[in-house]
């Protein structure tokens, strides 16, 4: 079996819910992923909006080590 990464994109947005003095250290918060993966959701996974527009731009084979071919 091998083991494959699949990168895809897609339209939508996210929210994430961050504890700061201000607006601004807000999104500095955001900008540098200062906040807990648990307080956020994007539209693909819980904001009933789905994937919109999903498509596969990539796909690579990942080697274990060297030898594998």
């Amino acid at each position: 079996m091998k083991t494959f990464k699949v990168i895809t994109k897609w339209k939508g947005y996210t929210e994430v819910i961050v504890q700061a003095e201000n607006s601004e250290l807000a999104i500095v918060c955001v900008d540098v992923g200062d906040y807990d993966c648990n307080n956020e959701v994007s539209t693909g996974n819980g904001l009933d909006c789905g994937y919109e527009d999903e498509e596969i731009i990539s796909v690579e084979e990942i080697k274990e080590n060297e030898d594998d071919d």
